[in-house]
Parts: C-alpha cells; sequence; structure tokens
C-alpha cells in the first residue's frame, strides 16, 4: 500500500518543525510539505496530500478559520488537528476536523489517527467532545465510525492480542498485573466498538493499525 501523503501546516515554524520530527519515523506516511496555517488550502491544491496535519499552537480561537478555507477548497481531505485547549478543540470540530487530538500526543497515538483519518474516520482523542459535533456534521459522523485514539500502552496490547495472547501472558509479557491488561482490553473494545477480541484485531488490521 502507498504511503500516506502528508502535509503538515501550524502557525508556528517551531510546531511544524517538531510535527515532522515526530512524524517521519512513521513508515505508513511521508511528508509532501508543510507551511503556515494560512497557506493550507492553497498548498494543499498544489500537493494533493491524503491527510492533513495542523498543530492550532497557543493562539486565538479564531485564528483558526483557515481550517474552514482549507474544509471549503478540499471538500473530503483529512484534517488532523492537535490542540491544547477546550477552545480550540471546539473550533476546530466546527470548522471541519476529522481528527481532535491533544498537542501533547504522542507518535504511536498520532500513527493511530492519521491512518484512521485516511481511511474515513473521527478521531476524538477526548470522547466527552463527540457532543459538539455541529448539525452540519452529522452525515459526516454517521458515514464513519467515531475512535477515540488508542495510548502507546493499548498498541501494545492490541498486537499481543492479534497474536492470540491470553490476558496472563500478556501481563507477563508487559510486566503488569491481569487486571491491568483486562482495563486495556476493555478500553480498546470500546474505542473499535468491538464485541469479542477478534474483531477488534480484524478493524485494527482494517484501519492499518496492525500488519496483515
Amino acid at each position: 500500500m502507498a504511503p500516506v501523503r502528508l502535509l503538515i501546516v501550524s502557525p508556528s515554524p517551531l510546531a511544524r518543525s517538531g510535527l515532522e520530527t515526530l512524524i517521519r519515523p512513521i513508515l505508513e506516511t511521508t511528508v509532501v510539505g508543510s507551511g503556515p496555517l494560512s497557506e493550507a488550502a492553497s498548498l494543499a491544491g498544489q500537493l494533493q496530500p491524503d491527510v492533513v496535519v495542523v498543530d492550532a499552537g497557543p493562539g486565538d480561537p479564531a485564528d483558526l478559520e483557515p481550517i474552514r478555507d482549507l474544509a471549503l477548497a478540499q471538500p473530503g481531505l483529512p484534517i488532523v488537528v492537535l490542540a491544547l485547549d477546550t477552545a480550540d478543540q471546539t473550533a476546530a470540530l466546527h470548522l471541519g476536523a476529522a481528527a481532535l487530538l491533544p498537542s501533547s500526543i504522542d507518535a504511536e497515538s498520532l500513527r493511530a489517527a492519521i491512518l484512521a483519518a485516511a481511511r474515513g474516520l473521527i478521531t476524538i482523542a477526548r470522547p466527552d467532545l463527540a457532543a459538539l459535533l455541529p448539525q452540519e456534521a452529522d452525515a459526516r459522523a454517521a458515514a464513519s465510525t467515531m475512535i477515540e485514539a488508542p495510548t502507546r500502552r493499548e498498541l501494545d496490547v492490541l498486537q499481543l492480542l492479534a497474536q492470540g495472547l491470553t490476558n496472563r501472558q500478556m501481563a507477563e509479557r508487559l510486566g503488569v498485573s491481569e487486571h491491568t491488561v483486562k482495563f486495556h482490553v476493555t478500553a480498546l473494545l470500546g474505542k473499535f466498538d468491538a464485541r469479542t477480541r477478534a474483531e477488534a484485531v480484524a478493524r485494527a488490521i482494517r484501519l492499518g493499525l496492525l500488519p496483515v
């Protein structure tokens, strides 16, 4: 499968550089360009990325208006937004973001969100913000399955689930208690809207979070 083409935009050159450093090791993606958030729509038209990753930075929510311009100029192009606070997160949702993540996200969780966005899924790191989706996004939300981005530890558990390990075996492998493993498995089932472990693994494979 061809790598997911990414465009990185942010009002801050430092934030753009940091995001590139975080993303470049992700084997399933390739960064095709980066630039100011104000030029996002123009850059997306030139570079034709599969996903746009936005670091909102610490500015005013009003500064995120270029996200709306991007969504209008490139309908259907997934926009992954990293934001610091609730005000920015709420603004990003209303402007058309397909994924909403904390600025402090780790590389593995960002990878999961990018791959999910590339497949048309809506990812919100804080499920309580799902209720803030505007009415105009109802059709988009209904057509997609909303998942919360797995944490780094949950991705570790997911890989062991794919190997068919029991809770005890996973606990021994990870150096944690069986209770902790059960907690992570339950969280994964919820995030993937799966009834069984096999269903969660199958869903993760379809999303590209696990190798076939």
